[in-house]
């Protein structure tokens, strides 16, 4: 999951909001940098994540901490309702 993230900062080249049927949202275009940051923590969190959810006391705590935070930002403010 670490790489898919990495690999949405690429998918939403500029100026191509228009070109693509996608559910993205235009705050993807208009927040290029805000987008890539969270998409690195993502990445980032994914890496995290696997390195503590053996010993983690509180799995589904720790799954919302390093994945389902990152997973409701993101659909929250650039991805349109379904």
């Amino acid at each position: 999951m670490s790489e898919n993230y990495k690999v949405l900062i690429d998918l939403f080249p500029e100026n191509t909001e228009d070109e693509f049927d996608t559910e993205a949202l235009p705050t993807v275009w208009e927040e290029k940098d805000a987008f890539n940051a969270l998409m690195t923590k993502a990445s980032e969190d994914m890496i995290k994540l696997t390195s503590v959810i053996e010993d983690a006391d509180d799995i589904r705590g720790t799954l919302k901490q390093f994945m389902w935070s990152n997973c409701k930002a993101c659909h929250s403010r650039y991805r349109e309702e379904h």
